[in-house]
């Protein structure tokens, strides 16, 4: 524990240290640049997709309820 208690940090900082921080950071800023462009793009198709979905939704019911009509109309033919 005695080892601990003792640590120092030495005060020069080399040019390498510098330059692989700034490559870093940079690399982190495209990245999230990228990720916050692809966002946008998902976000913008979601946005035009979102009707067609609505309508989908609307158009599979209906379905449901004419297949549903369809088997009462079959059973009452069959009686």
């Amino acid at each position: 524990m005695r080892e601990a208690d003792n640590w120092t940090v030495q005060k020069q900082v080399t040019l390498g240290l510098v330059f692989a921080i700034l490559l870093q950071t940079s690399g982190a800023l495209i990245w999230s640049g990228r990720v916050g462009e692809r966002l946008d793009q998902l976000e913008h198709v979601s946005d035009r997709a979102s009707p067609l979905a609505e309508r989908l939704a609307r158009l599979e019911a209906e379905m449901r309820l004419a297949r549903e009509s369809l088997v009462r109309i079959e059973r009452r033919m069959e009686e």
